[in-house]
């Protein structure tokens, strides 16, 4: 309990705009996500999610805004090789998204417009 106090301290220490890391931790110890939150008039909302592998590999990373999926976020395999690059607009993918095999090609193209598919290119 007191690591993860330290961790939460020095991290907030080192973010500005007022932004709340909240980490959830695996078994033993190692870091499974951060969420962060940020302080508003309103209250208090969540804005970024970044989420973890047992090893520490980073498993993916994405923007929050008004309590939906926001921008690109991106995954990626144990391995570290990138898996997908989604873009989403109001929590409904929207824009570009791309997936890669594990061993880094190319597996398929798309765009998206509020949801529904425009067009898609499968490698």
């Amino acid at each position: 309990m007191k690591k993860l106090l330290l961790i939460v301290l020095l991290l907030s220490i080192g973010y500005s705009q007022n932004l709340i890391p909240v980490i959830e931790t695996y078994y033993d110890g190692n870091i499974k996500s951060i969420t962060y939150h940020k302080k508003t008039r309103s209250g208090i909302k969540k804005v970024k999610e970044e989420g973890y592998y047992e090893d520490g590999q980073k498993k993916f990373e994405g923007v929050i805004k008004n309590g939906d999926s926001t921008g690109i976020w991106i995954f990626w395999y144990e391995n570290g090789q990138k898996s997908s690059e989604v873009t989403f607009k109001d929590g409904k993918q929207d824009g570009f998204v791309c997936y890669w095999y594990e061993n880094g090609m190319k597996s398929y193209e798309g765009t998206f417009k509020d949801g529904e598919l425009l067009q898609e290119k499968l490698y």
